[in-house]
């Protein structure tokens, strides 16, 4: 017996012993390349592993400063002794990995808190670190709360930026750049800003001076009023402007672009000519004239597009003629389920896209309706996929549902998903995260229910 357990402590042992760490034994750049992988704090605790891990961490080329949960705990109340202690935190959380990198190169480095100007010194230091590095991806994010607006301001001591005029604060010169800092400037492909004070001769710069820039994304910049992508040298193929309120015009011509959204409170002066390789554009500005404004500054590329996101709702006139859309195969739209001519809207934008293939409703309610406006008769030969965002299982959507599986002929597919995107970035979603959850589920039971009795078998009904 004894010589029994005896033999099996020796085979644990010998099992152990037999043990071998091959990872360990991986080149340095591909141990580099698999903790990138990783989320940040979980790529620094593997330097508890051994001495030969504990710096390995430091050179990761993934620098992603996200930090949801110490977001949701300061959330609320605003302000007072937790959020600034959460500030502190967070800055010298940065600085610290800062410090220690010794990696030759960093392929994105993103920040995202609520930060403001009292941090501006670090955060000079973060983006003249991430642009000597090389840096591919660039994400700036202060952060926008419910109660009130934190901007801090694009740090013009970043790149030798000479102040302007006393009448605009902030408003910059082109910069006399270190020579280390042209790295930055020659690697960088994808550009974000949001919550940030940046002004449009600094977007002019790096459009300008950054040979492969691909994606330019702003958010809600107070400084910015005109900007032009304009000639073939510019490599820029996403641009994505929202929320910037002192916007008044936007030119795109002779370009490479691709993919172009622009969202905003006020109408602009919109110029959108000779760019052959644009097939996706997303406009939200809210007025009136909605309709005729943007089809009449989209007219140079309309017949040439693929994908058409109105994010703004289109007021119905019977005198109104839809330009057709020959090329178009997704269509975004906000419908008004309040709306009494809701579906005859709908049912004109289907009119003038014959090779539709999938269609997405951004559900909207401001009051109850009981019955919409009868619609033309029509039938859609192409639409294969429709889907319902912000489904609440009303009136008006059940009158949606039948009017789609009568008009679409040819669907394959009704998609319904509950949540409402716009909240998703709210305060109120990270407060009451919980609470909007289970309600989207008690959705969710609802349409499966109602949908199960009313969709033919011919058509598959998937609900997120």
């Amino acid at each position: 017996m004894r010589e029994g357990r005896y033999n099996l402590r020796k085979r644990r042992k010998t099992t152990h012993d037999n043990l071998v760490d091959r990872i360990s034994y991986l080149p340095h750049e591909i141990l580099v390349t698999i903790l990138s992988l990783l989320p940040l704090k979980e790529a620094a605790s593997t330097s508890i592993l051994s001495r030969q891990w504990q710096y390995l961490w430091t050179s990761t080329m993934n620098l992603n400063f996200d930090d949801e949960d110490t977001l949701c705990r300061t959330a609320k109340p605003p302000g007072g002794e937790a959020q600034e202690l959460a500030n502190l935190r967070y800055v010298n959380w940065v600085n610290s990995v800062v410090e220690q990198h010794r990696g030759p190169k960093v392929e994105q480095f993103r920040v995202s808190f609520h930060l403001d100007k009292r941090s501006s010194g670090s955060i000079d230091k973060w983006i003249r670190f991430a642009m000597k590095k090389g840096v591919q991806m660039l994400d700036i994010d202060f952060l926008e709360y419910g109660f009130h607006q934190s901007y801090t301001l694009f740090p013009h001591q970043v790149f030798d930026f000479k102040q302007g005029s006393a009448w605009r604060p902030f408003c910059f010169e082109v910069p006399n750049l270190d020579p280390c800092m042209y790295t930055g400037f020659k690697s960088l492909k994808d550009l974000c800003f949001k919550n940030v004070d940046v002004a449009e001769e600094v977007l002019q710069y790096f459009l300008s001076n950054c040979p492969v820039l691909e994606r330019l994304s702003v958010y809600n910049s107070r400084y910015v009023s005109h900007l032009r992508v304009v000639g073939t040298s510019i490599a820029l193929k996403y641009l994505e402007i929202r929320e910037c309120f002192m916007m008044e015009s936007i030119e795109i011509r002779d370009a490479n672009l691709v993919s172009f959204t622009y969202a905003g409170h006020t109408m602009i002066n919109l110029l959108i000519m000779n760019v052959p390789r644009l097939v996706d554009v997303s406009i939200c500005e809210p007025n009136n004239l909605f309709f005729e404004v943007v089809f009449t500054q989209l007219s140079y590329c309309l017949s040439q597009l693929e994908t058409l996101n109105l994010t703004y709702n289109v007021l119905f006139r019977c005198d109104r003629i839809f330009p057709t859309m020959p090329n178009l195969r997704h269509l975004g739209l906000i419908f008004e389920g309040d709306d009494a001519f809701a579906l005859v809207n709908l049912t004109y934008f289907l009119q003038a896209c014959p090779c539709l293939h999938k269609l997405v409703l951004q559900m909207h309610y401001e009051g109850l309706l009981k019955s919409f406006a009868r619609a033309p008769k029509f039938s859609h030969n192409s639409l294969k996929v429709v889907e319902m965002v912000g489904y609440v299982g009303c009136t008006s959507d059940f009158a949606l549902v039948r009017y789609l599986i009568k008009t679409a002929v040819n669907l394959e597919k009704i998609v319904v998903n509950p949540v409402q995107t716009w909240l998703l970035q709210s305060l109120n979603y990270r407060i009451m995260k919980d609470q909007i959850l289970k309600w989207q589920e008690n959705v969710r039971d609802r349409a499966r229910k109602y949908f199960k009795r009313r969709v033919p078998k011919g058509i598959e009904f998937v609900c997120l």
